[in-house]
């Protein structure tokens, strides 16, 4: 399972709503300026810590800026058709 952002320009926007650039957002949540760009960006994926402390930091639910995408997309079933 992945966490992911919803909307990269939402998220932008809600940084700057809430006094932060990037850098400012990576900084306050404790990680590197590359990866607080990459998550903005929509590249990388944050971990559940990060995700926790970003929804603390912009004062909003989970739900509202992120979603859990499932990993495993196969429809394989274990069962044999008999034929």
């Amino acid at each position: 399972m992945k966490i992911k952002l919803r909307d990269v320009d939402q998220f932008k926007t809600l940084l700057l709503t809430n006094g932060l650039t990037q850098r400012g957002y990576g900084r306050a949540i404790g990680i590197s300026e590359p990866y607080a760009n990459q998550i903005a960006n929509g590249t990388r994926n944050p971990g559940p810590a990060i995700a926790k402390k970003t929804t603390e930091l912009l004062n909003v639910e989970f739900q509202d800026i992120f979603f859990i995408e499932d990993a495993c997309n196969s429809n394989r079933s274990d069962k044999q058709e008999v034929i």
